[in-house]
């Protein structure tokens, strides 16, 4: 289960389905020191690509650059951005989660404020920040929410009072709050994902039933509703990952509704304001709050939110958002010649 190399492959699927050609060769080496000796080869036809890429062409791709080639047409865009209309997807900002003096500082976000390109952003929260820091307002482009390509069998969904779906990587390094889950014994938690921590898997109130391929996840996701909660307490917004949260998509969201389960998201975080607004769900400050706040919703309601769910994720699974920003993005360049 790989959340990140998931929504990089749907976003450049979607990107070919509009007509953009791909400009940078797929890698599909799995031995990592065969992959960056690849990587150094192919940077040069890269090069030559973009700096022969006709006036007024259009590119798009995803941010932050992975490969050491991307690092390279990200350089030659920036080179060339006044003549070229790049589009760029973020998938995450690290300086933003992590702060300006990150180890991995050649995939700042930062190094392209001064670029021509135009930002597709996950959230008006997101966008903010970007305003914030420099960055034209005019050049952003609000995401919403991303999208998850994948199929759906007829019998996948949340069904009500059957407990709460954590999917994703269950590392304590990310997800230390699942180790208090036990305090909270009268709701079962249904867990998904690799690296469980064996004390947590032996709690009472959780059930830990193994690790799947992403497009897998769908279908096998069994309760009533999807946590998404990065937090390291069980207070939302605890360490650096919690706090993310009140600017990122969480892209474990976009799995949860695809599948047809109403979402549980921290109340100050980014995608709190796009749930609510669509009743996808509902907020905590804390997971404290969950028996209670379960308790209020009736079977009813629980059913009015599973059928905008269902309508919301068949968005999702088409593409429909990163198609709209793109078109938002185009429509901006007309407007700005």
């Amino acid at each position: 289960m790989n959340a990140g190399s998931k929504a990089v492959n749907d976003a450049s699927k979607i990107f070919k389905s509009l007509g953009y050609e791909g400009l940078l060769p797929k890698v599909n080496i799995k031995n990592k020191y065969l992959r960056f000796l690849y990587s150094y080869i192919i940077s040069i036809q890269v090069m030559i690509r973009v700096l022969f890429l006709p006036k007024g062409s259009q590119v798009a791709l995803n941010f932050p650059p992975i490969f050491y080639f991307e690092r390279v047409s990200l350089y030659f865009l920036k080179k060339r951005s006044k003549y070229l209309h790049v589009f760029v997807l973020i998938h995450d900002i690290y300086e933003l989660r992590l702060g300006s003096e990150n180890p991995t500082a050649y995939r700042n976000l930062m190094n392209y404020k001064d670029s021509n390109f135009y930002f597709i952003a996950h959230n008006n929260k997101m966008i903010s920040w970007l305003i914030k820091e420099g960055y034209e307002e005019k050049h952003l482009i609000n995401l919403e929410i991303f999208d998850y390509l994948t199929t759906i069998s007829d019998n996948a969904g949340g069904k009500f009072n059957k407990g709460i779906v954590i999917a994703g990587n269950l590392t304590p390094e990310k997800s230390q709050y699942l180790e208090k889950l036990s305090r909270i014994p009268e709701i079962n938690f249904n867990l998904y994902g690799p690296n469980l921590a064996k004390e947590v898997a032996e709690g009472e109130n959780i059930h830990y039933f193994g690790s799947f391929p992403s497009d897998e996840v769908p279908n096998v996701i069994e309760g009533s509703y999807g946590l998404v909660w990065d937090s390291e307490k069980l207070e939302g917004g605890v360490g650096t990952y919690g706090n993310y949260q009140r600017y990122n998509n969480p892209h474990k969201t976009s799995l949860y509704l695809v599948a047809g389960f109403p979402v549980i998201v921290w109340k100050e975080a980014a995608l709190a304001e796009f749930v609510l607004e669509n009743n996808l769900g509902f907020t905590v400050n804390s997971l404290l709050d969950l028996p209670e706040k379960i308790a209020e919703i009736s079977e009813e309601d629980y059913n009015k939110m599973i059928t905008n769910v269902q309508k919301m994720g068949n968005k999702i699974r088409s593409g429909y958002f990163l198609s709209e920003a793109l078109k938002k993005a185009e429509n901006i360049l007309e407007e700005n010649k």
